[in-house]
């Protein structure tokens, strides 16, 4: 199977081999630790001083500065663009930059009010914050303090103190806390979803090295960056993905939405056991993968564990809802690809390292054996219906 997508793909093989980010992890824990100390306010992070301007940059370090599109429309999102210029995409791989938000309810008292899923582990929760303003033609950073969100009756209220700064009614308040890296593990905040746009971003400059058989093929391939994933469970979420509806046509052949996966209490996904695999988000609340992609997702996750033990895992747990489940009334979800990662959406957040590179070489190839390119697949897995 690796060697038909080897064939179908040229170049690609040489590029994998040579990749920064999976031959020099200092590299890619360089780029990862540049995203999470990134400001990613829900809404805004697309404006300059944002995590967009970072992502751009790292882009442009892989050798991806042409192919970088800073805004996408007016959609609020980036993108890198491979392959052949044209109006409609053959496959889109989105993953959200922004990060669980705040606004602010009062700001003499500093209540706030949520702009995402509340997942603290206690009945009072305190973590480090910083409330970003728009200011001077950038967003900025406005106040630092701390972030309480305590369960009163079954109801939260969320609070910031500032210790440096000033809070202001039209702030956007984040949790914050220095990434660290010990022994392969990352800690820190905003893992959710660094982990998916760095793992978009390797696997971008991975297929950039076959850009030439897309072109040959007519084929081209959309790594979307992503605002407003980040949402109220119980209301709609994912504006951001939501956008790309009405800005172009639907791809040839779907979406692979690329999240971090939350470890299971099973261990199925665990951390530091690969690339999680999943075809179905929040027990079908969300959106699922049709049956052929699943049979081409399991193989390749063989195919790839039989070279390298504990590359792919199958997650057959509970899996979050991302911007597939607006995504997927679209076109179809043809796979949802993260590493994992525990305790999301708190300053606690934790993965392994290694976790991202070898989501970085799955999601590679499966991106390769869903643009439909090899005649044996496309018989085995009915890619080209």
């Amino acid at each position: 199977m690796l060697e038909q997508l080897y064939r179908d793909l040229p170049g690609l093989e040489a590029a994998l081999d040579k990749h920064v980010y999976l031959q020099d992890s200092g590299r890619l824990w360089n780029a990862l630790e540049q995203l999470l100390l990134a400001n990613a306010p829900s809404g805004g992070a697309w404006l300059p001083g944002a995590i967009v301007d970072d992502v751009a940059a790292l882009a442009a370090a892989l050798g991806l500065a042409g192919h970088f599109i800073p805004h996408l429309g007016r959609t609020g999102n980036a993108a890198i663009a491979l392959g052949v210029d044209k109006a409609q995409a053959d496959v889109i791989i989105i993953s959200h930059m922004d990060r669980p938000s705040f606004r602010v309810r009062d700001a003499a008292s500093g209540e706030l009010y949520p702009m995402c899923a509340i997942r603290v582990p206690e009945q009072t929760y305190r973590a480090g914050a910083k409330a970003l303003r728009f200011n001077n033609g950038q967003i900025e950073v406005s106040a630092r303090g701390t972030l309480t969100v305590e369960n009163r009756g079954g109801a939260n209220y969320i609070q910031f103190q500032a210790d440096e700064g000033a809070l202001a009614w039209h702030d956007t308040v984040v949790m914050d806390t220095p990434p660290t890296l010990q022994d392969g593990v990352i800690s820190g905040t905003g893992l959710d979803n660094c982990l998916g746009v760095i793992t978009s971003l390797g696997a971008a400059a991975a297929l950039l090295g076959a850009e030439a058989a897309l072109i040959e093929q007519k084929r081209r391939v959309l790594f979307v960056f992503s605002d407003l994933e980040e949402g109220i469970p119980e209301a709609f979420f994912g504006h951001g993905a939501a956008r790309l509806t009405g800005l172009m046509p639907a791809p040839t052949y779907g979406v692979v939405s690329v999240d971090a996966h939350t470890a299971a209490a099973s261990g199925v996904p665990g951390v530091g056991k690969g690339a999680s695999f999943g075809t179905v988000s929040a027990w079908s609340r969300g959106s699922f993968v049709a049956p052929n992609y699943i049979a081409l997702g399991s193989d390749l996750a063989d195919a790839l564990n039989a070279v390298e033990p504990g590359t792919v895992q199958l997650n057959t747990d509970y899996l979050s809802r991302s911007d597939d489940m607006i995504l997927g009334r679209w076109t179809q979800i043809l796979g949802m690809i993260g590493p994992a990662m525990s305790s999301p959406h708190t300053t606690e957040e934790s993965a392994v390292l290694a976790d991202v590179q070898r989501t970085i070489t799955y999601l590679s190839f499966f991106v390769g054996a869903v643009l439909a390119l090899s005649p044996e697949m496309n018989h085995q897995y009915a890619l080209d219906r």
